[in-house]
């Protein structure tokens, strides 16, 4: 897919733009970058880099960290870090646009997605921080074009693209690795590309990628370097324990965590009323237009609760774009990790962060509904020709 020189100069005026608002939120508004869960990874990585391991918060992450530590102190190391989201935040820009060229849209449909990722709150405000949600919308986008790109060139069978495939599948287990609630992409991705193809080959080798990502990971907590985390369990206590949406961020014991599945499915099993109560709630503080009442909403203040209520239209938007192009299959994609995100955070807990590794292929989506109700309203007004006279 080749780019006009005018579609290059769109794209890099976005990107710059994209570049200056991180760097002005990043580094000259001063925020703190480092709230509770920055510092539980950045404990792992230091776990990691003194082969002292700790079974805490998921290693993708703290492995990116602990090659910082390992020749940088904290305070650089952070700054490192910053840095770093300012680069993978930027890059989402052109990933963004080159996704959408991928799926064959009208052209303003990428220029749009692109400026909204550029100037998106959600996306400013979690450059800011040390935490997973810029490294993972950027690793997820990049297995998505890959994805896509498979998807566009599944006619050949050159070298080239079993590298692509076995590539996209390592970046899907590494988007996984470092948010595990975005695990099941990897694996959803490549049974659509089957289903719709009606092809194993590339599939499997995306799947091949994924295995690799899996057992490296693997080795590494084996080794003396890391241990597996048990967070995935402690967010299963969580969820069966809160009934609001003030939810309880506790650390339950270890050997309650490692017992977590058993324990969630014995009070589904002995509580359903409770259970799927609670499970409304989680899909309402996921997508519902305004925060239940309660500690969340009392912390939300003016843009907060915007992005809140444009979350509802976003989603919206985004299954009537599905809906009215449903015969486009290169659409399907880009539900996958919307409907996974769904899931997990229903089935777990929710939090507005949750969707930013997401907010691409929304913006995506939303667009193309707009773009079909455009075109709704130019054929209604569009004058009718007059009959020529005999």
């Amino acid at each position: 897919m080749s780019l006009g020189k005018r579609d290059l100069v769109v794209l890099a005026g976005i990107t710059l733009l994209a570049f200056i608002l991180r760097i002005v939120f990043v580094f000259w508004m001063n925020p703190e970058p480092l709230v509770y869960d920055s510092k539980m990874y950045l404990m792992v990585a230091d776990g990691i880099v003194n082969e002292a391991p700790i079974s805490s918060f998921p290693n993708g992450y703290p492995l990116v960290i602990a090659l910082f530590r390992s020749f940088l102190p904290t305070a650089q190391t952070v700054q490192a870090l910053l840095v770093l989201n300012v680069v993978l935040s930027v890059a989402c820009v052109p990933l963004t646009y080159y996704f959408c060229r991928l799926c064959k849209l009208q052209k303003w449909i990428p220029v749009v997605a692109a400026g909204l990722i550029a100037v998106y709150p959600h996306q400013l405000r979690y450059a800011q921080l040390v935490m997973t949600e810029t490294i993972a919308t950027t690793v997820l986008l990049l297995a998505m074009v890959g994805a896509m790109w498979l998807w566009n060139n599944r006619a050949d069978n050159a070298g080239q693209v079993i590298l692509v495939s076995l590539i996209t599948g390592f970046l899907f287990h590494m988007t996984g690795a470092i948010r595990p609630s975005l695990m099941l992409i990897g694996i959803l991705v490549p049974i659509t590309f089957a289903i719709l193809s009606k092809t194993t080959k590339l599939p499997l080798g995306i799947v091949s990628g994924f295995l690799i990502g899996a057992t490296i990971l693997f080795g590494i907590e084996k080794s003396p370097l890391a241990r597996p985390p048990h967070a995935f369990g402690n967010n299963l206590l969580i969820s069966i324990n809160s009934d609001s949406n003030g939810t309880a961020f506790v650390a339950y014991p270890e050997d309650q965590q490692k017992r977590a599945i058993k324990t969630y499915l014995e009070f589904a099993a002995k509580n359903p009323a409770r259970f799927l109560r609670q499970r409304a709630i989680f899909l309402w503080e996921l997508w519902g237009p305004k925060s239940l009442a309660g500690y969340r909403q009392e912390q939300e203040t003016g843009i907060v609760k915007l992005i809140v209520l444009l979350r509802t239209v976003l989603l919206i938007a985004f299954l009537t774009g599905i809906v009215l192009f449903r015969m486009k299959q290169e659409l399907y994609f880009s539900a996958v990790p919307v409907l996974v995100v769904t899931i997990v955070h229903v089935m777990t807990f929710s939090n507005h962060r949750f969707l930013v590794p997401i907010e691409p292929f929304l913006f995506m989506g939303s667009l193309i509904a707009v773009s079909a109700f455009m075109t709704i309203v130019s054929k209604r007004f569009q004058p009718h020709k007059q009959a020529t006279p005999v």
